[in-house]
């Protein structure tokens, strides 16, 4: 099986190395830096010589152009804050893949821990056979649309998304402001979103289990309820104060 791996970047000179190194195994490496005004693109480069410039388009473009760049017939899609386990490596190169893609299990990390609980785990599709799959257009939360049959891996991706809380509210800004653009949230008025968010949190930190988690579960909980309701008050304010 050849396969290539595709990476979008903008600014990761403190991750790209680590994510590099777990899947430089692979038979190609695919960057498409959004103009880094970091190291990033010459820390790539020691691993890869298919550093590719591309303005920001979103990401959904972004990482559908990606895609369109890989030259194997298998798409291994990983973000630059994230890790390839070496056991989920040797399942792929000893499996026999018989389906058009494949989603994989995600260990998240928050604050220097695991979170096991609070809602955290996931099964996103990251490898996929290139010519059956396409990212949508999204800005942010970008989906891969597969046209076949979808397989599941046992081996886990790491996922290390937030280096400290400044940089979690640093990434908070930018993500919600790139969902601003979702209006149909403010058919629910501003009351309920209090409400809403406030079950948000005893979802995840009740229900979800996510007080086994400690004081990082109690902090993500209390972070992704708040987040849910800025991203309505950000709608609120472009719909009312918009030029």
């Amino acid at each position: 099986m050849k396969l290539s791996c595709i990476i979008i970047t903008y600014n990761e000179e403190e991750n790209i190395k680590d994510c590099l190194e777990s899947v430089k195994w692979a038979n190609e490496i695919i960057i498409v830096d959004s103009k880094s005004k970091d190291n990033t693109k010459e820390i790539c480069r020691e691993y890869t010589d298919r550093v590719i410039e591309k303005e920001w388009m979103g990401y959904g473009k972004q990482k559908e152009y990606a895609r369109s760049l890989a030259t194997h017939s298998w798409v291994l899609n990983i973000d630059a804050d994230e890790r390839i386990s070496a056991d989920l490596k040797n399942e792929i190169l000893s499996s026999t893949l018989d389906k058009d893609a494949y989603s994989i299990p995600r260990k998240f990390f928050f604050l220097g821990k695991h979170l096991k609980f609070g809602g955290c785990s996931d099964k996103p599709v990251r490898l996929f056979r290139k010519e059956m799959a396409k990212f949508s257009d999204d800005l942010i939360h970008e989906r891969l649309v597969i046209d076949g049959k979808i397989g599941v891996l046992k081996n886990p991706i790491f996922h290390y998304s937030y280096k400290n809380i400044s940089d979690y509210f640093e990434k908070f800004n930018i993500y919600s402001d790139l969902e601003v653009s979702k209006k149909d949230r403010l058919n629910i008025p501003f009351v309920f979103q209090i409400f809403i968010s406030l079950l948000d949190f005893i979802n995840r930190y009740i229900f979800k289990f996510g007080f086994l988690d400690g004081t990082q579960g109690f902090l993500w909980a209390s972070f992704s309820s708040f987040h849910r309701l800025v991203k309505y008050a950000k709608t609120w304010e472009r719909s009312k104060f918009k030029s």
